[in-house]
Order: C-alpha cells, then sequence, then structure tokens
C-alpha cells in the first residue's frame, strides 16, 4: 500500500487530471530495468508501468530548465528518490542545491501529436505554477518528433521548449524504452509518482474533456 502522507499531493494531480486511470502493459523481462545498475540508490521492484509498481530507473537526456539554460545533461529517475521526504539535491548536481520533490509527475508528448501541443501551451505552466510550491516536479519527456513511432531529437526537444516557454526539466529518451510501452494514439500520457517509493500512483493517457476538472 502507498503510503498516506506524500499522497495527499500525488491524488491532487490525479482528481487534477481528470482522467481515467489505466492498465498499461506490464514491462517485457529483462527490459531495462536494473534499478541499481549505476550504483545509486533506488526502490527494489516489482518494475512496471502500471498502477502501485515501482517505475524503473530510465536514464534521459535534457535541459533541467530550458527557460535557463539550454545544455543538455544526463538525467535519471533515481535523481527523484526522496525515501524519507526530506531529502534535498547535491549541491554539486545538475540541480542545484534543493529540496528533491515528494510527488514526480512524468508528460509524456509527442511533436506530432496536437492535444499535446494544447497541454504544453495552456495546462502545463498553469498547473506547474500551482503545484511546484507544494513539493511536485514536472517532467516533460518528447517521446517523438514530427513522425509517429521515431524518437525526438535534441533539436526537437530545444525546439518544443522555446515554443512554449519551459521552466522545468524536459528530456528526451534516446532508446525509446519508456514511451514504447504506451501506445502512441494515447498521448498526451500523464505518470504520477510517489518520489518516497517511486511506486506509480496513477496514469492518465489523452488529453481530459473540457468540463473535466483538469481545467
Amino acid at each position: 500500500m502507498l503510503p498516506r502522507r506524500p499522497l495527499l499531493l500525488v491524488f491532487g494531480f490525479v482528481s487534477l487530471m481528470g482522467c481515467d486511470n489505466v492498465e498499461p502493459r506490464p514491462f517485457a523481462p529483462g527490459q531495462g530495468q536494473d534499478p541499481n545498475a549505476s550504483g545509486v540508490p533506488y526502490p527494489s521492484g516489482p518494475y512496471g508501468v502500471e498502477i502501485g509498481s515501482v517505475i524503473g530507473n530510465y536514464s534521459f537526456k535534457g535541459m533541467v530548465n530550458p527557460a535557463v539554460d539550454t545544455t543538455f545533461v544526463d538525467m535519471q529517475l533515481a535523481d527523484f528518490y526522496n525515501p524519507t521526504g526530506e531529502e534535498s539535491f547535491a549541491p554539486e548536481s545538475v540541480y542545484g542545491e534543493k529540496p528533491k520533490p515528494k510527488a514526480l509527475w512524468i508528460n509524456i508528448s509527442a511533436v506530432w501529436c496536437g492535444p499535446c501541443q494544447f497541454e504544453s501551451e495552456e495546462i502545463l505552466p498553469e498547473e506547474h505554477e500551482k503545484f511546484a510550491p507544494k513539493g511536485a516536479e514536472l517532467i516533460v519527456l518528447l517521446a517523438d518528433g514530427a513522425t509517429v513511432g521515431k524518437p525526438a531529437t535534441e533539436n526537437n526537444l530545444l525546439t518544443w521548449t522555446s515554443s512554449y516557454g519551459t521552466a522545468w526539466p524536459a528530456v528526451i529518451d534516446p532508446t525509446y524504452k519508456l514511451a514504447s510501452l504506451f501506445q502512441s494514439s494515447a498521448y498526451p500520457i500523464n505518470i504520477v509518482i510517489d518520489t518516497t517509493t517511486m511506486q506509480i500512483a496513477a496514469v492518465g493517457t489523452g488529453l481530459p474533456s473540457e468540463d473535466s476538472a483538469f481545467f
């Protein structure tokens, strides 16, 4: 069972998103799920992308805050692991010294996806402003470029973040491991993670309807 305290924030996200929870496909055996391969602390499995599973320690390339610095750096989900709920990023980390989030919201988008464009322009800035002060972090993962199934490039991400004024972490996944577990027609995908356990609290696919609580 997921701990209650950090999930007060997590389920604030869930009610906001207004999407029905879905149960994506579980991981195929051996598909990039060695969370301690780099020797960093990370919870044990079972790993998966269904609700209640620990998400694997995926690695990305991206920008910590594209609105300030467009330098590409290596990031991994283990960076955000916050077992006590009171951890901080190290001063020498790419994030700088600041508290780690209590909830992680991963937004998976694609360049070709019209609803993703709308969400990035109209929804994400407002919701980031609302939830970041409460201890949440938003990460945009640009999965596809302009062609369905073709992984986004650094140039795609630079154009995307510049177009929408992205002021939170934005990444690409050159290995395409995480995005490949979801049907591309369901973009955008929103995943809410409890960072004290790295367990998935909710998954929403597609853009919520205009009369949902998300707006």
